[in-house]
């Protein structure tokens, strides 16, 4: 066989994922390669832990191995690991894995992806660009149970439930935060506010879950956490306030809300009072937590709290005109004209153009030290 033609060879890659690294944990490798390094695998892993489902797993990728050895072919297997806790990160370490075990196979791969869980789907999006998806192969395990079986078996997921990361996040993280909300607003006489607070909870996680928002969320509570750590002051004084701003924003909003009046006057009353205060204390804590703490620090990045702020002090502004606009005119309704007429859309414009300049300027300050810096090496060059 000719070199061109053998470079276009379809090479069979078995890869059995295990998302969570169980392997690393117990063998301390999570990159295991060729027939006879799954089978020591197999042995080795199963005596440790004989009931783990990954070991099927290996077991059903070298089925397939097997098989594609019979057909003729020139098959390979891999068993790789992700990360514990993290699955973005679980994600580019199996790409990683894969590449650096692919790196002396001749021919074009077409992976086989066996897995006892779930995430082949995912896996194959994070390895299109290796090779093709020849297949998946997801291993369930046949068990006949009896009562005591089934006992054990759902404790087994429970444990897992518990004190895997992965899970334990929803089966006790979202559901604590929501009884413990709900306990605390019942503790102080807010029984009927509680129920309503416990299902924002619920239902704000769910958004998270649903658009995957949890990593970006937990970035930047890791981030927080590192500045409070840091400097503790500056940002749990910011922190402190703008808690402060949010209770009274509440307190303000159910008091607008028990007045006897129409829809509309308990909206102006909010839009006037409970938002501003809320709006007025975000502004507060951007100038604490992120100015005064990068002017401090000499942390760059000033501007972009600058132009949210901005943006946040008119909002509140254009927010209280059209309260203070619904209260004095007595509007029974909303519309188009009321917006611009109380001045909410001139404030709201305005604040979105101020924050836009502010960017600009921090773009083109950026901009200038860039060329400050290319003009620096050009010369360093000569």
């Amino acid at each position: 066989m000719e070199n061109g033609e053998r470079d276009k060879e379809r090479i069979p890659v078995v890869i059995v994922v295990d998302i969570d690294d169980d392997l690393g944990e117990v063998l301390g490798k999570s990159l295991i390669v060729g027939e006879e390094n799954i089978k020591k695998a197999v042995t080795e892993y199963g005596v440790r832990r004989p009931t783990d489902p990954d070991v099927n797993a290996l077991l059903a990728g070298l089925n397939l191995y097997a098989r594609f050895k019979e057909e003729g072919r020139r098959p390979v297997i891999i068993a790789v690991g992700g990360h514990r806790t993290d699955f973005l990160t679980a994600q580019r370490l199996i790409k990683e894995r894969v590449r650096k075990a692919l790196e002396k196979v001749d021919g074009k791969p077409e992976f086989y992806i066996v897995s006892d869980g779930e995430d082949e789907f995912i896996i194959s999006q994070v390895l299109h660009d290796i090779g093709t998806i020849g297949g998946f192969k997801r291993v369930i395990v046949e068990q006949s149970l009896d009562i005591e079986g089934r006992y054990l078996l759902i404790l087994k997921y429970l444990k897992k439930a518990a004190f895997d990361p992965r899970f334990s996040k929803y089966f006790l993280g979202i559901p604590g935060i929501a009884i413990a909300v709900f306990s605390l607003l019942s503790l102080i006489g807010y029984a009927y506010v509680a129920a309503k607070a416990t299902a924002l909870v619920i239902g704000l996680a769910m958004i998270a879950r649903g658009f995957n928002l949890e990593e970006p969320i937990e970035a930047w509570i890791a981030r927080f956490v590192a500045n409070v750590r840091e400097r503790p002051h500056l940002q749990l004084g910011g922190l402190t306030i703008l808690l402060l701003a949010v209770l009274a924003s509440a307190i303000t909003a159910r008091q607008s809300l028990a007045l006897d009046v129409s829809s509309v006057m308990k909206l102006a009353y909010i839009s006037r009072t409970s938002i501003p205060l809320l709006l007025a204390g975000v502004s507060i804590y951007l100038l604490i937590a992120g100015v005064f703490y990068k002017l401090v620090y000499e942390v760059e990045g000033i501007l972009t709290d600058v132009a949210a702020i901005a943006a946040t002090i008119m909002a509140a502004v254009a927010f209280y005109q059209l309260g203070d606009y619904i209260i004095e005119f007595g509007v029974n309704e909303f519309s188009v004209s009321l917006f611009v007429d109380s001045g909410f859309v001139q404030f709201m414009i305005s604040g979105t153009g101020i924050a836009a300049i502010i960017e600009m300027a921090r773009r083109v300050k950026e901009r200038g030290r860039e060329g400050k810096l290319v003009k620096g090496e050009v010369g360093g060059s000569k």
